[in-house]
């Protein structure tokens, strides 16, 4: 399993991720936010590298990975590094501003 081109490719399309994940808290609050980027903003990123770094699908292609593989293994990763970020910004925003209520 080749680890390191998962990362790679993640790393390739986590500027648009985070691109979009902003405007989603810009608009949507922070923990709508927050599913924002766990959820729809992988599809823009996903949507980003298709425009931008597309002749770069050869790559994975011939190392065997598909379309559908790479965008689980980026959902993956997405979770695995998110929940941690968001639950650290979470903290500190509850530390700095004080109690907060979500309705």
């Amino acid at each position: 399993m080749p680890i390191r081109a998962y990362w790679q490719f993640y790393k390739s399309i986590f500027p648009f991720v985070v691109g979009f994940s902003l405007i989603g808290i810009v608009y949507l609050g922070l923990i709508w936010g927050f599913v924002f980027f766990a959820t729809v903003s992988l599809f823009f990123g996903f949507y980003g590298f298709r425009i931008f770094y597309n002749k770069q699908f050869y790559f994975y292609y011939n190392l065997g990975l598909t379309k559908s593989k790479l965008f689980s293994a980026s959902f993956v990763i997405n979770m695995l590094i998110g929940l941690p970020i968001f639950s650290i910004f979470i903290l500190t925003f509850h530390l700095v501003f004080g109690n907060f209520s979500i309705t």
